[in-house]
């Protein structure tokens, strides 16, 4: 398990380049402090990059499931409303 950094605001400011380095050389995002409430995080420029790509995830594979039917131009509304009664007649419930 990693170690959680947590500095006040007061020693961020003091020790600014300790810190810094603290965060790039862990690679763990230090907490930042105020008045015991926590303020903001310093992270590597690697850690950043790592939060921004998992962000970007859900976002792109949902484009790249949905740009396999880019440029087709038989999907229409009449296709799918064809698709729509072939789903529904198959779960219509008859009983």
């Amino acid at each position: 398990m990693s170690k959680e950094w947590r500095v006040t605001a007061t020693e961020a400011k003091n020790r600014f380049g300790q810190v810094i380095r603290l965060a790039q050389r862990t690679g763990q995002p230090v907490l930042v402090e105020s008045r015991g409430e926590p303020v903001v995080v310093i992270v590597s420029v690697e850690a950043f990059e790592r939060y921004r790509r998992a962000a970007r995830r859900p976002g792109e594979r949902a484009r790249r499931a949905f740009g396999m039917w880019a440029g087709r131009t038989d999907l229409d509304e009449t296709w799918l409303a064809q698709g729509r009664k072939r789903w529904q007649s198959r779960w219509d419930d008859d009983s």
